[in-house]
């Protein structure tokens, strides 16, 4: 018997791999993300968009800050520099979307302050989620394979459980109307394909340059619509100071690649002449 379930517990070993992770780490991420999504789509209920991107981009601070305290990781001066230009320039881009939008109504002051709590509050689990995520994919040395699985399924059972429980008719609504369910399978995949891309890079890079491409995107995205919307969209003066701040962030970025690459090379070239003197001595 103990030589049968040996054997069977090592043919399912080689079917289905241990976890380099540990299985609560998955779990945390799984409750993480799920209450950052719900409560970012909550939030939008009470406070206007412009004021909600702005709060979301400002996740780049608490990531970076919660990866040096906790996950013990280390960063150059320039690398906390273009993070904070880079986050002021999409609250400028924001805030010039804001200024250009003028279908906005005025938001009753009890419920936009419970919408901004609900939006600080979700950018902060937003950066813990971010850095549990770099501590199993690079602490543990997990696989993005490993890391989507568990996390997505986990993910999935928890949201299933919560809809059932609250909005029954919602698997009603969606499975009585093909289109809208096409709609929600297509949002799914794309959804499915830009964590792929941010897992990988947080698996390669870490969480911060990760969090930091998404707030590139949003900016990017803002900087675009001048060129597809020119002329319903002026460039304004709120705009400029923006590209400003985004250069800025832009500008550290290059000049710190600029200078550790200086500094390899140095370094190689001192260790080329040391080989040199070592083999002039011996001859």
């Amino acid at each position: 018997k103990k030589s049968s379930s040996f054997m069977h517990h090592e043919y399912y070993s080689r079917i289905v791999p241990p976890l380099k992770a540990p299985i609560h780490l998955y779990v945390a991420s799984a409750s993480l993300i799920g209450i950052y999504t719900s409560l970012g789509k909550v939030s939008y209920k009470y406070i206007n968009y412009a004021t909600g991107t702005v709060l979301k981009s400002s996740k780049l601070i608490p990531v970076i800050l919660l990866s040096s305290v906790w996950l013990k990781r280390t960063y150059h001066w320039l690398d906390y520099l273009a993070c904070v230009l880079l986050v002021i320039a999409s609250c400028f881009f924001a805030l010039g979307e804001h200024e250009g939008n003028k279908q906005l109504d005025a938001e009753d002051p009890t419920l936009y302050a419970f919408g901004f709590f609900l939006s600080f509050f979700c950018v902060c689990v937003g950066a813990v989620q971010s850095n549990v995520v770099d501590k199993a994919l690079r602490d543990y040395e997990a696989t993005v394979s490993e890391n989507m699985l568990m996390t997505n399924s986990i993910g999935a059972l928890l949201v299933f459980v919560v809809v059932l429980v609250k909005e029954p008719d919602a698997f009603a609504f969606f499975f009585g109307d093909w289109f809208y369910l096409s709609l929600i399978t297509f949002r799914s995949i794309v959804f499915w394909l830009g964590a792929v891309f941010y897992t990988t890079l947080v698996k390669h890079f870490g969480a911060v340059p990760a969090v930091a491409i998404t707030t590139c995107r949003k900016v990017l995205t803002v900087i675009s619509s001048f060129v597809f919307f020119s002329s319903d969209k002026p460039f304004g003066v709120t705009y400029f100071v923006a590209l400003v701040f985004f250069s800025g962030a832009v500008a550290c970025e290059f000049f710190k690649h600029n200078t550790k690459t200086k500094s390899q090379q140095l370094e190689m070239a001192r260790n080329d002449s040391d080989v040199e003197k070592v083999s002039d001595r011996s001859t």
